[in-house]
């Protein structure tokens, strides 16, 4: 059955992880508590896709019977425009920043395969190129767990539930990785997100029912996390390395609530249809992948014309809402060239 819910949740998903990309060149400097708290609010938007994923792979795929459809799937909808889009920033960075590497390890020798082999490599395989694109080598790495997903899908509750909780824990000592660079702790980390969004799909009638008109008291969590967060000086995604330890991470906690508050808000709108949200939707894949393009040129042109920016958060929503416009727009502009392929190009 599909849900309309979840089709807008992905719109609002995509809008969220956007915004998290425009402090940069807004120059915008969090100085107050207000501003800590919606910084919070933004970081770790990535963990709404995941949800959705994990949700509808429970409810379409496994439902449907069709699991052994669902990694080809991704493969052609994630991977290839992932691939073909990663040629020219993967040439630009090797031709801008031929050192890049060198802060993370050594690969000082000349030579082809220091020079230019391994470096396309590792940047393929981190999506360290753009940004936003470390989550498709991520993402890849945990559908191909799908047999596992599928196992747990079929194990009784009370072990469905331990193993969440018991994920969770781990994923809140980890954190994720610095600059997003180590896929298999992104896997460890957002894990339990995808699981949440099976058990979720699973038991929705359930938490439909039992969770009415109480999702403004999730809410009411989320914020209280947030203002914490902001409380104590943090404002931004928990990185470090693995085995290091630095606290609870507080990004996860509070977007898992907030996802199941997204689920049951927007229930609320199943039989209505929202035009902007049905159109992000369905250009969600199309706007992660190209949003990154469309920031980097506004960055070149903002040095190149030495543009002020003397209003940081007028600015910041302008771009917002600049990156998503110009996205959607080269989205639709290519189906319209190439309606065949475009699905391979831009992932719409």
């Amino acid at each position: 059955m599909y849900l309309n819910s979840i089709n807008a949740y992905r719109g609002i998903a995509i809008l969220l992880i956007v915004s998290a990309h425009c402090y940069s060149i807004s120059e915008l400097k969090i100085n107050t508590f207000p501003e800590a708290v919606f910084a919070n609010l933004t970081a770790g938007s990535t963990i709404n896709f995941i949800f959705i994923s994990g949700f509808l792979f429970h409810h379409v795929f496994y439902m449907k019977q069709k699991t052994h459809q669902f990694f080809m799937g991704k493969v052609k909808r994630l991977l290839i425009p992932y691939t073909i889009l990663s040629i020219m920033p993967i040439f630009l960075k090797l031709q801008l920043e031929p050192h890049f590497w060198n802060q993370y390890f050594t690969l000082n020798e000349e030579g082809v395969i220091n020079e230019y082999i391994a470096p396309i490599f590792l940047y393929y395989f981190t999506g360290a190129h753009l940004v936003a694109y470390w989550y498709i080598p991520f993402a890849i790495c945990l559908f191909l767990m799908y047999p596992i997903h599928i196992k747990f899908i079929e194990l009784k509750p009370v072990y469905q539930l331990t193993t969440l909780l018991l994920l969770f824990v781990v994923a809140l000592l980890i954190h994720r990785p610095v600059d997003e660079l180590n896929v298999i702790q992104s896997v460890v980390y957002f894990t339990p997100i995808f699981l949440l969004g099976i058990l979720c799909s699973k038991n929705k009638t359930i938490i439909y029912k039992a969770l009415k008109n109480k999702e403004f008291v999730l809410l009411a969590i989320v914020l209280c996390i947030a203002s914490l967060q902001a409380s104590i000086g943090r404002y931004d995604n928990y990185q470090k390395r693995a085995f290091e330890y630095e606290g609870i991470d507080l990004i996860l906690l509070q977007k898992s609530i907030l996802c199941i508050f997204f689920m049951l808000f927007l229930h609320r709108f199943e039989n209505t249809k929202n035009k902007l949200l049905t159109l992000l939707a369905s250009t969600s894949f199309a706007i992660y992948f190209l949003h990154g393009y469309v920031l980097q040129l506004f960055t070149v042109l903002k040095v190149k014309f030495h543009i002020l920016v003397p209003y940081p958060w007028t600015t910041y929503f302008m771009v917002w809402a600049a990156l998503i416009f110009c996205s959607i727009v080269l989205a639709i502009f290519v189906k319209k060239i190439v309606p065949k392929y475009s699905r391979y190009i831009t992932g719409y």
